[in-house]
């Protein structure tokens, strides 16, 4: 396809996104500091519009989930995509921009393979294990790859599990995530019963003993059951069947309880009763997510629950579930919540029910250093992945992570220096949180979290300035795409606004 004029370059001035079209294909161009770039307009993760991304800091930062490319060539640096942009032949000439639709060649000449004498071991094939399987293919790792999970639908994405495909609006089968298909990678369904950093060996519930030259271990978490009589007649959301047995066991019935005030156990409470169901949240939280996002925005959110149908009961001390229901107390007062189904949705713990000589965290995770790195020629990812003393249980961060200890295990001075994001969705609102702030001496919103379509900044005061600690959002992709790339420096309150402005 020859060169087509796009656009004027008085129409795109330093700092502007403008979509195109070269025939029916739909690109970007964007003026950066690097000049005139042409890139796809969707993100290959989920179809982002990219044209209401952030452009900073020689980055492109989709919008929806803060998938992150470089500029001028489109290279992924941030999942959760899995692969790079298209990026398309541009040419400015006499005051115009000429685009072509057809995408440049990837390079026919790719650096040399590296480490094919080698055995890679990734043990869990979750957010982490698939995605460093992924980076060391796209990084020419030549030897061979070794997954190992019991689970055989991962890896899939986990985030709609108790999203849309909990509502029924997406199938089962179209969350895969197919990454395991390439013919140096083994898969092997079993889990880690032995491992040694030591002796660089894993022995598996198979029998099979694996001997590796790198690890990278990537379990991932295990919902958590409540200490209670009954607790294993809950459901919980972990996996692709775990929801299918929820569907079963709901058809023709309508009666849901949900234990817990987490994200999953409110963003299934958002899913079913979108589906149709009547649906309890019993939960010992007087307000879920005061804690994380103040009492503000927590009532906020709280409200829309309500308005859609959700009805709560907290404060309250979750009993026994039985055959009837779900026995609870308030106070002195006892009752039985009629359910249909129960889920638990009540958080998760490290899934480290192996033997190991790895160094434990008071966290409850394994410790690592920067790189992800726990002991020599062994990674850790993910959910079990304490760096300096903290843990994220979310799956973006879990990708995040295994991008960054695949490259290391290449031998690349990779660091983990992204922003902890992640994003939660209630009845077509999505909520987006930067960073972390256990605690904080104020919240200034910009917006109104009562409308569900605003800005808040968790600030810490210092000498003078306040800087922001954390970021929550709603309905405000484009600001937000712009602060997760701000906000990997320091940033004053000040600074944060003008950003928005």
């Amino acid at each position: 396809m020859s060169q087509v004029k796009a656009l004027e370059t008085n129409e795109l001035p330093l700092g502007a996104k403008r979509v195109v079209k070269s025939g029916k294909t739909e690109i970007l161009l964007i003026h950066c500091d690097a000049g005139i770039v042409a890139v796809q307009s969707k993100c290959p993760h989920a179809g982002g519009p990219l044209e209401e991304g952030a452009v900073c800091n020689g980055r492109l930062v989709c919008p929806w989930h803060m998938g992150t490319f470089a500029l001028p060539g489109g290279e992924l640096l941030e999942p959760p995509p899995m692969e790079p942009l298209k990026t398309y032949p541009v040419h400015v000439h006499d005051g115009h921009i000429f685009v072509d639709g057809e995408p440049k060649a990837v390079d026919s000449a790719p650096p040399e393979p590296v480490g094919d004498s080698e055995l890679f071991l990734i043990v869990g094939a979750g957010a982490a294990g698939a995605m460093a399987a992924a980076t060391l293919r796209e990084k020419h790792f030549a030897g061979r790859i070794v997954v190992v999970d019991p689970v055989k639908e991962e890896p899939v994405d986990r985030m709609q599990l108790s999203k849309d495909a909990l509502a029924g609006k997406l199938p089962l089968d179209q969350i895969a995530l197919d990454v395991f298909s390439h013919p140096k990678i083994d898969r092997i369904h079993a889990s880690v019963k032995e491992f040694s950093a030591t002796q660089r060996k894993a022995v598996l519930s198979n029998g099979a003993t694996m001997r590796f030259d790198r690890a990278l271990i990537a379990t991932g978490g295990t919902p958590k059951r409540l200490d209670i009589p009954g607790a294993e007649l809950a459901f919980t959301i972990r996996h692709p069947q775990d929801v299918k047995r929820i569907h079963e066991s709901l058809e023709g019935k309508r009666e849901v309880v949900i234990l817990g005030g987490s994200f999953i156990a409110l963003e299934a409470a958002s899913a079913l009763v979108e589906k149709g169901h009547k649906v309890t949240v019993a939960a010992k939280e007087p307000l879920p997510f005061a804690k994380q996002f103040g009492d503000r925005a927590a009532a906020a959110l709280k409200k829309l629950h309500e308005s859609n149908g959700t009805t709560f009961r907290l404060g309250i001390e979750i009993l026994a579930i039985t055959a009837r229901g779900i026995e609870i107390r308030n106070g002195s007062t006892s009752e039985t919540l009629p359910a249909d189904a129960v889920i638990a949705g009540v958080g998760v713990t490290p899934a480290l029910d192996f033997t190991h000589d790895l160094p434990v965290s008071n966290k409850g995770g394994i410790r690592v250093d920067d790189s992800l790195r726990a002991a020599e020629n062994v990674w850790v990812a993910g959910d079990i992945a304490a760096i300096k003393n903290s843990r994220i249980e979310h799956w973006r961060v879990a990708q995040q992570h295994g991008r960054v200890a695949a490259l290391a295990m290449m031998g690349s001075e990779a660091r983990y220096e992204g922003v902890p994001f992640f994003w939660t969705y209630h009845f077509g609102k999505r909520i987006d949180y930067l960073g972390g702030a256990e605690n904080w001496d104020e919240i200034v919103f910009d917006g109104d979290p009562e409308e569900m379509k605003f800005i808040a900044f968790y600030l810490k005061r210092g000498r003078g300035e306040r800087t922001v600690e954390a970021i929550l959002s709603c309905e405000r992709e484009s600001e937000t795409a712009m602060l997760a790339e701000m906000t990997r420096s320091p940033i004053t309150l000040a600074q944060a606004q003008k950003a928005i402005a």
